[in-house]
């Protein structure tokens, strides 16, 4: 007799959905939960028509993303087209049903708790920020750690896993890098992202963690200590290097949402250093008479030197711009050379050159620093890695790529990586092992870019903070090599893939829903042959 495994949740998608009365929870049995998070935040978000009108902060707006990160019991997306399923604007609505308003760690268990009784699907949120609307999900619940307890401590002496780290700072699940970044101040540098208002503690670490400062210290996965996390089951676990170490892995780049809900990151701080932000523009791009011919120059200068970056530069760059930091002072960058070659360029207009005592200062300090306009309805990043190798083997062919964009969409915003991120081993934490090997991180806004850089380097892998929302062959895109071992700690951690959400390890599509695993078909198919064969 042919062997039968049965199939679970695993499987196929057979969470219970709000249509199927036969286990969706009664309206009594929603309110005991509500009775069970502090000050009874448990939200009825389900009124799909209640976007719109709610989430409607305008684009040109430079306070959006803050608007956007509080409102709408946690249904608003900063980009509005992740509303829907897999960000298509075109698709029906994806917004949970319910969303939990975690304020202490027993909300989050008490909502696990209760999905995992009706067998519920979980996703998770803190301000909105991914790309790929992985805290989305149409009849799910929702933990929104937007206004979860915060902290901001630094720890002096910090030891853990029999190592003693100078400074740490404990960061809050639901916190963001404007918070973190005043916590910290001047007294320390700390890798963090670019825009203020995205997590500091959730998705963005978990993906990676790209930081202009990256290149200096490591990616911010490098930076984690440890992490304290809500697992699928319910419990409380902290996850370092001698705790739960295969969770620690998994959660230093295998995305957000899909082994645990955060709620606390042990940070590593850095002494500070002198830092200088510059900004320039190429400015007879822009003339009335324009032509490409400083672009071309600058791409050129860029390639040349990108083999031989000074791990002092980080930052990001464009086709015709770049928004640079450079960790020295201004008597040390004016006598850098890749600052020179792009003085020779001519038609710079500096836009910005500020020299201050720390990474915080040269942003501007609490009162001046900026950060990204949201609120797009149709927001269509998508990424792709520049191994090193690539840019050393075949300068000429790089040059030729980025020329060709610039008639051909020409919109990119993209990041210098490599540095001190690649002195980390390929399999070290779950990143895709490209991005331990890459000196560009090329981000495109246009179709036709991000397919020239897909057919030019088909196998280097997309950065996962960063990718497209309708990546092609996605899994191995984000992970590559490391995708493997991450499903099967999802089987471990997760093994009813209670946290399910587009673009997560594990990820199960409502269209699976109904359908019969591989294995029964396999097994009803074997069953006749027998059957007939007597």
């Amino acid at each position: 007799m042919v062997g039968f495994t049965a199939i679970s949740a695993k499987d196929k998608f057979d969470y219970c959905l709000p249509s199927n009365s036969s286990c969706w929870p009664s309206q009594a049995q929603w309110s005991e939960l509500k009775s069970k998070i502090s000050g009874g935040k448990l939200h009825d978000i389900s009124d799909n028509s209640e976007y719109n009108k709610i989430c409607d902060a305008s684009s040109v707006d430079p306070s959006a993303a803050y608007t956007l990160e509080d409102k709408g019991e946690g249904r608003c997306m900063q980009y509005h087209d992740c509303s829907k399923e897999k960000c298509d604007d075109k698709a029906g609505w994806n917004i949970p049903e319910y969303s939990v308003e975690a304020s202490e760690e027993t909300d989050i268990i008490e909502a696990i708790k209760f999905a995992n009784e009706y067998n519920i699907q979980v996703v998770v949120k803190t301000t909105g920020h991914n790309y790929a609307g992985a805290s989305m999900g149409d009849g799910a619940l929702l933990v929104w750690m937007r206004h979860f307890k915060k902290y901001g401590d630094i720890i002096k002496a910090y030891e853990k896993c029999s190592e003693t780290y100078d400074a740490v700072l404990k960061v809050g699940g639901g916190q963001i890098w404007e918070e973190a970044y005043k916590a910290v101040g001047n007294d320390y540098h700390m890798v963090g992202g670019g825009g203020l208002t995205v997590s500091a503690a959730g998705g963005w670490l978990n993906g990676g963690g790209l930081s202009a400062s990256a290149r200096l210290y490591g990616m911010g996965i490098d930076q984690v200590v440890e992490f304290e996390v809500i697992t699928a089951d319910g419990s409380k676990v902290t996850a370092s290097k001698c705790e739960n170490d295969d969770l620690f892995w998994a959660l230093r780049g295998g995305g957000g949402g899909s082994f645990g809900v955060t709620t606390s990151v042990h940070y590593k701080l850095h002494a500070t250093k002198p830092f200088c932000e510059i900004i320039f523009t190429i400015t007879d791009f822009y003339e009335p008479t324009w032509d490409t011919k400083t672009l071309v120059k600058w791409i050129g200068v860029l390639v040349d030197s990108a083999p031989t970056f000074d791990q002092k530069w980080g930052g990001y760059w464009t086709l015709n711009s770049g928004i640079f930091y450079y960790q020295g002072t201004d008597e040390e960058l004016k006598k850098d050379e890749f600052l020179i070659k792009i003085a020779s360029l001519g038609y710079i207009k500096w836009d910005r050159w500020n020299c201050a005592e720390s990474y915080f200062a040269a942003r501007g300090g609490p009162e001046n620093m900026s950060t990204d306009q949201t609120s797009q309805k149709e927001f269509n990043i998508a990424s792709r890695l520049v191994p090193m190798s690539f840019v050393e083997n075949n300068p000429e062919k790089m040059k030729e790529i980025l020329v060709w964009m610039i008639s051909n969409g020409f919109y990119t915003f993209n990041y210098i990586i490599g540095g001190k991120m690649m002195d980390v081993a390929a399999d070290a934490t779950a990143v895709h092992p490209a991005m331990r090997e890459s000196v560009f991180q090329i981000e495109t806004f246009d179709e036709r870019l991000i397919q020239k850089l897909r057919d030019e380097l088909p196998d280097s892998g997309a950065g996962f903070n960063h990718a497209a929302k309708n990546e092609p062959d996605w899994e191995n895109q984000f992970w590559g090599r490391n995708r493997e071992r991450l499903e099967t700690l999802k089987e471990k951690w997760d093994p009813e893939n209670r946290f399910n959400c587009w673009h997560c390890v594990g990820y199960l599509a409502k269209s699976d829903a109904g359908s019969v695993s591989f294995s029964l078909i396999f097994y009803l198919t074997t069953l006749v042959i027998l059957l007939c064969s007597h």
